[in-house]
């Protein structure tokens, strides 16, 4: 249930709280006071476009609350956003264009409170397509008043799957259109590759080795003449260092204190002669070989040129390679695969046809019996002759197949018609404003029993009635308001005087400002309302008038 309303700095409001109850609350006053902003507002929290021109002028932004008893919401829960005690959704619109929005003070996308307000109020006025006018929306309201939305759900499910195996087909086929050559190219490339015999670390050691076989007479130069520093030359380092151990072994006959620079002499010149063996050995083993650069070169090219083609390493190269099998493998594996999908999409289809069919079956049934009970309502409501017709058809594609739609194979579309041997139109095309505002209550009242919205808002639902019919009207909302909370505009004293909770919108114009302001109005109070309402004054005459309307609607 809706238990609040506040609106700041809207259009001419200035600062406004209503106050909602169980059952049917009416909001009447002036022509001109201000009764449909507050409706105005209130689409706001459902999701409404929010625009600069709501600002009142003067003012920097807007603000329009509403507060719901605790609800339970898939999209709140999503969000982590408690709601077990009440819903809060507010709205802000500032001046620069700013939008903001908030339930229970977390902020939220306009999506969401979109999604949310959606389940939380439905309202129609005279000038606004509702949710009713929908297609689709009428398709979900005959599924759910004929309780066929598990078989629509389960057809959904089956479908999504039907249409990926499809695109798998389509993927497939496209392969195939593409294969022989395709298969052409793998096979070569991955022979090139498996051919080249790559390894991760070669290209990394043949440049080592083609570093050292680029420089192959300046490394014989340096490895000789060291050589000739430790053995060869005259003072050789060898000779030098036997020249320090012998010293040294005379010396340490003297003193033997001179035993451990001995002993270190010895161990360098120990590691001299073996230095002297390993360069011999280095220089001697230094050949240059020209075919062997010239192989390095070569295959470092194969490797640069794979690089080029397949990837920047070795390591990509060889993921290449891998990729290129398993496409392979799948590409010669296809027809195979293709002749499984094909199977499976044929017994798919069969399926869908035939649950399409039956569910199309039971719309039928149920659009009939909707037909009469909404038939029955507009009887109530002064139209006998009014018909609404619900149009279901089952499309076929050119072959004579079913056309397999989200929710089925049928497209529904209500049509009306107010008198006898005019034709039936399309709902939302119906001109007259009073004949609208009473197949929209109807509606509604059928509705009632499945729709799930808690609150219904109708906007002076009384255009273009008056007399007998606004009676059967209001008792129509009073019914209605027993199983819905239920806000109503209206201008109608035979309306107003059904109210659970009667609500009167003053406007109050000064010199320089407007101000709006509203009042719940009981005993008395409410009665001259009603008395204004009915003739424009007050007069003994309108109060006795409103007298009889209380009592009848069971205030008196």
């Amino acid at each position: 249930m809706l238990r609040e309303l506040f609106i700041k700095k809207f259009a001419v409001i200035d600062e406004l709280r209503v106050e909602l109850h169980e059952g049917l609350n009416v909001l009447t006053g002036e022509t001109g006071a201000g009764k449909s902003i507050v409706v105005d507002a209130l689409g706001l929290i459902l999701g409404q476009r929010g625009q600069s021109n709501f600002i009142k002028t003067g003012a920097k932004e807007t603000v329009v609350e509403a507060i719901f008893d605790a609800v339970s919401v898939a999209s709140t829960e999503a969000l982590g956003i408690d709601v077990s005690e009440e819903l809060i959704i507010r709205r802000v619109v500032s001046s620069t264009g700013k939008n903001r929005s908030f339930i229970n003070d977390s902020s939220v996308g306009i999506a969401t409170v979109t999604e949310i307000g959606s389940t939380l109020v439905d309202i129609h006025s005279q000038h606004e397509n509702q949710s009713l006018m929908s297609k689709s929306r009428q398709m979900r309201l005959l599924d759910s008043f004929g309780r066929t939305e598990d078989a629509v759900k389960d057809y959904s499910i089956t479908l999504g799957r039907y249409r990926a195996m499809l695109d798998e087909r389509a993927r497939l086929a496209q392969n195939i259109s593409n294969r022989d050559k395709r298969i052409e190219i793998l096979r070569f490339q991955i022979d090139e590759i498996t051919a080249a015999d790559l390894d991760a670390k070669e290209a990394e050691t043949l440049s080592k080795e083609r570093a050292v076989l680029a420089n192959l007479t300046t490394l014989k130069e340096l490895s000789e003449g060291a050589y000739e520093v430790l053995h060869k030359r005259d003072g050789a380092m060898e000779d030098q260092s036997a020249v320090v151990v012998d010293s040294l072994e005379k010396l340490t006959k003297i003193d033997e204190s001179a035993s451990e620079i001995l002993s270190m002499a010895k161990e360098t010149q120990s590691y001299i002669k073996e230095l002297s063996v390993m360069l011999r050995r280095y220089k001697d083993n230094i050949d240059f070989v020209p075919e062997r650069l010239d192989t390095i070169e070569t295959r470092l090219e194969a490797i640069r040129k794979l690089e080029r083609k397949y990837g920047e390493t070795v390591e990509v190269i060889l993921n290449y390679r891998d990729s290129a099998v398993a496409e392979l493998d799948e590409l010669t594996a296809v027809n195979e695969k293709l002749d499984s999908i094909e199977a499976e999409i044929a017994s798919a289809r069969k399926r869908l046809e035939a649950a399409a069919e039956d569910i199309s079956k039971q719309r039928a049934v149920t659009a009939r019996r909707l037909e009469s009970e909404i038939a029955s309502t507009l009887k109530v409501l002064a139209m006998p002759k009014a018909r609404l017709e619900i149009s279901l058809t089952l499309n076929r594609n050119e072959d004579g197949s079913l056309k397999l739609l989200n929710d089925g194979a049928d497209t529904v579309e209500f049509l009306f018609t107010a008198n006898p041997g005019e034709p039936l139109k399309q709902l939302q095309k119906i001109a007259s404003g009073g004949e609208l505002s009473r197949v929209m209550l109807a509606l509604k009242s059928a509705f009632a029993e499945y729709d799930d919205i808690p609150v219904l808002v109708f906007d002076e639902v009384d255009a273009g009635i008056g007399g007998e019919t606004a009676e059967r009207v209001a008792d129509k909302l009073k019914e209605l308001s027993k199983r819905r909370q239920v806000l109503c505009v209206t201008h109608l004293p035979q309306i107003a005087s059904r109210a659970d909770n009667h609500l009167m919108i003053h406007k109050h114009v000064s010199d320089d400002a407007v101000a709006i302001t509203v009042e719940t109005l009981y005993g008395q109070d409410r009665q001259v309302e009603l008395a204004r309402m009915l003739s424009g004054s007050i007069t003994d005459i309108s109060l006795e008038h409103a007298r009889e309307l209380l009592k009848k609607g069971g205030d008196v």
